[in-house]
């Protein structure tokens, strides 16, 4: 299979680390909310993680692993397409130490060597299904479908994602966004996101932007447009130790593309679900274990009440699937 020019990047961190710990308390102080230890727990699943890469993306040009100088025993450093970045090799001085992923990820396009098209995972994201490079990146542009909708006042994390879209609407008109690419905005879109475009789209501003929390694609290029158009706010999102309410998150660049129609329209390959749910549905489990899409996204939270079970229950269903050590374990 002719390799891609696409590249993949994860970071990881390893909370059992009590030198990391030790230097993380340094900074916490009061600031909990955002940052308590659900943000940061392992479930024992990245060695999946990898799994599906080789099986499902055998095409991927490098994966670049991202961590605090952190990295498993079991990570095998010797693989020709791992590169281990540390925060150390892309992060200005400046913003080190981080225990924030806002700073970690908009400074991403710094990463040594990382290609113009680039695929950001959490690493609670999987691929478990087979892929190609047109599920990311078509003729260049990010494969993407833009959502419509609005934004709640419901707490930190609405707080931040009222933050990015006032950002975005400084800089984009929601009605010359879609005029100026409107094939690209309705391509895909079901009934209920056409209402949305219907009833949101003749307005300049712009309500809110969803975001699916699965993989995302991205442009290099992009990074250093909003870099250099809103210096001042990501300087002072990257200037924070930790997660907090004031800042702006990534998902910016994602929504610069889609508002600058620089996309390509695709619906989304995989499906986010919430570990909490678990307690009182296997929808979750089903689908990875049934292998319903390509893409799976295992979000933890402050909800999950069971997490040795549930976690117990997700490493059964990836065994299921992965039951072989892949090449990028020792």
């Amino acid at each position: 299979m002719k390799e891609a020019m696409i590249d993949f990047v994860v970071p990881w961190v390893d909370d059992t680390d009590s030198v990391w710990r030790a230097n993380k308390a340094r900074y916490t102080g009061e600031e909990k909310e955002g940052n308590t230890e659900v943000r940061y727990r392992d479930w024992n699943t990245l060695q999946y993680w990898f799994r599906g890469v080789e099986k499902f993306a055998p095409w991927v040009r490098n994966v670049y692993f991202v961590s605090d100088n952190q990295k498993p025993d079991w990570l095998n450093l010797e693989h020709p397409k791992l590169k281990w970045v540390k925060h150390t090799d892309f992060i200005p001085a400046e913003y080190l130490p981080t225990y924030s992923c806002q700073a970690i990820e908009w400074n991403l396009h710094r990463i040594p060597g990382i290609s113009e098209n680039f695929v950001f995972f959490n690493d609670d994201v999987f691929l478990i299904g087979e892929t190609k490079p047109e599920d990311f990146f078509v003729d260049g542009l990010p494969c993407d479908l833009p959502r419509l909708g609005l934004l709640y006042p419901n707490g930190f994390f609405a707080h931040i994602l009222f933050n990015n879209i006032e950002l975005i609407n400084r800089h984009f008109s929601l009605k010359k966004s879609i005029r100026g690419n409107w094939k690209k905005w309705v391509k895909h879109q079901s009934l209920g996101g056409l209402l949305k475009l219907a009833l949101y789209g003749n307005r300049d501003l712009i309500p809110n932007s969803i975001s699916p929390h699965i993989q995302l694609s991205y442009k290099k290029s992009t990074y250093d447009i909003l870099w250099e158009a809103e210096y001042e706010k990501i300087h002072e999102t990257c200037l924070s130790k930790l997660r907090d309410k004031n800042v702006v998150t990534s998902y910016c660049v994602r929504d610069w593309q889609i508002f600058s129609g620089e996309f390509y329209p695709k619906k989304p390959i995989g499906k986010s679900f919430h570990t909490a749910s678990m307690s009182y549905n296997n929808e979750a489990i089903e689908y990875l274990r049934k292998q319903k899409g390509k893409v799976i996204c295992l979000n933890d939270s402050e909800e999950e009440t069971d997490f040795e079970a549930h976690k117990k229950m997700i490493v059964e269903a990836f065994e299921q699937i992965f039951p072989e050590k892949s090449s990028f374990e020792l």
